[in-house]
């Protein structure tokens, strides 16, 4: 047992320490040293095992993900009659990564209700990350905003902070999928803070995908080299995907399709990767078909028929029926996008709405039916800059500009803007704090609070701290 107990650490500790490709291996001796011994341990070291696996993908031993799964199909055959939320989702994951959604379904949908309806013990509040990442294989948006917020709600109420970066990081892509960019970037700050005191190693995969989606070239194209060199260093191919998933965004968004194509054609290869693999193909629909290969974006649209009918969810069969929208012509092309709006409407998801909506707008004004292309971009514009998508908010002021309309700018004042952070950090900053302070009254580090407060000066224009009184002061006004 001693001698398990040893190897186990040794595991765990290197894998913390350097996540690289030499991590699951080692975690998956562990765990098959430890049966027999300690079920429960056995037990999470195989799922530890197999998040290894899965972040490695590409990067790491090719038959990795199938073998630590496999291993986990052999040592739990009686896990899918249990009810615990732990036991569930180890068997979940490992049949979606050995056999596929399908397979995987039923396990991954009673592992989510166990996790929500159960007082999590603290293997299980560990793990539920897992759910959430299920969830988004799942195509469901629902079940991943409602494990990720309970996740961050019960590691804050017990001071989990081990927990939290990864809790926070899902939570940050619930909250971009609802078009809530300023509570991502909060989330975003808050990883940050607690990376300054734990020394976390996560990478700042929230940061990319934040100046994608809001179209700022210059900071993606920085996060993406400094991620894809860490990536490529340690062994972990999750970085890669996520890399081209967010530059495939970015170029999408600003209209540079054929740098979308190069992006995105890197992950065809990898859809059985799920993950953020999976969704680039959506991207690589548009962008191939606005570059003019039509037999690359029906390869794409193929994969994607693929990874999102087994999940028939409506997020699932909107982006099918947006993607299929693109290849096809006249009615057929119409019914839909109208399809797909519907849906994301119905499963509130306002970026894929308006992303929706430009792309019928585009439709509409290429066929020169330009008054229904107005209304359709009109929508989309607002929606999108509603968002902070400002990428492809342009597109759809270009397309109105074309059609004829000026678009509208959309005004936010400065309340919108500052996350519920950046408004704590200013108002101690105000009141005389210094960062040290500032960092000790809200449990951040007093460079995340000279962050913070850069960034308060940036959106209110203004150069100092001697100006946030006035500042401030206008600010409160607004929003009375």
């Amino acid at each position: 047992m001693q001698e398990a107990l040893v190897a186990r650490l040794r595991a765990r500790a290197g894998y913390a320490l350097r996540r690289d490709s030499s991590g699951a291996a080692l975690l998956l001796a562990a765990a098959q040293g430890l049966e027999g011994l300690d079920p429960m341990l056995a037990r999470d070291t195989y799922i530890e095992a197999l998040a290894a696996a899965i972040y490695g993908g590409r990067l790491g031993d090719a038959e990795q993900v199938a073998a630590v799964a496999n291993a986990i199909l052999e040592a739990t055959p009686g896990a899918e009659a249990s009810d615990r939320a732990r036991d569930l989702i180890l068997r979940g994951q490992a049949l979606l990564a050995a056999r596929g959604q399908e397979a995987a379904i039923a396990v991954l949908r009673r592992a989510q209700r166990a996790f929500l309806e159960q007082a999590p013990d603290s293997l299980e509040l560990h793990w539920m990350w897992f759910a959430s990442r299920a969830a988004q294989d799942l195509w469901d948006t629902r079940m991943l905003r409602v494990l990720a917020d309970r996740q961050v709600e019960l590691a804050r109420a017990d001071g989990v902070v081990t927990v939290l970066p990864i809790a926070l990081s899902l939570l940050m892509l619930a909250q971009t999928v609802d078009g809530d960019l300023d509570a991502a970037e909060a989330s975003c700050d808050e990883i940050d803070a607690i990376k300054d005191v734990t020394g976390h190693p996560l990478p700042q995969y929230g940061r990319l995908f934040l100046a994608a989606y809001r179209g700022q070239a210059g900071e993606t194209e920085r996060w993406a080299e400094q991620i894809r060199a860490d990536a490529y260093a340690r062994g972990e191919g999750y970085g890669l995907s996520a890399v081209n998933f967010a530059e495939a965004i970015l170029y999408n968004g600003l209209g540079r399709f054929a740098d979308a194509v190069a992006s995105g054609r890197r992950e065809l290869p990898y859809t059985h990767e799920l993950s953020h693999a999976m969704r680039t193909l959506l991207e690589l629909v548009e962008a191939a078909v606005r570059t003019g290969e039509r037999a690359l974006a029906e390869q794409a649209f193929e994969r994607l028929v693929g990874v999102t009918r087994p999940a028939g969810t409506g997020y699932a069969l909107g982006v099918l029926a947006m993607a299929e929208a693109q290849l096809r012509e006249g009615d057929e092309a119409e019914s839909l996008y109208r399809d797909a709006i519907k849906r994301f409407e119905h499963e509130r998801i306002p970026i894929m709405v308006g992303r929706c909506r430009l792309l019928y707008g585009e439709t509409l004004g290429r066929a020169g039916r330009h008054a229904e292309a107005r209304e359709q971009l009109r929508a989309a514009h607002e929606a999108l800059s509603g968002c902070g998508l400002n990428g492809f908010a342009e597109r759809a002021a270009r397309g109105l500009s074309a059609s004829g309309e000026t678009p509208r700018v959309r005004v936010q004042g400065s309340s919108a803007r500052l996350t519920e952070q950046e408004l704590n950090v200013a108002r101690l900053a105000r009141e005389g704090f210094t960062n040290r302070d500032i960092g000790a009254r809200l449990f951040i580090s007093a460079r995340t609070a000279e962050y913070h407060l850069r960034k308060v000066f940036t959106k209110l224009g203004i150069r100092g701290r001697a100006e946030l009184k006035t500042a401030l002061a206008e600010l409160d006004s607004e929003a009375r």
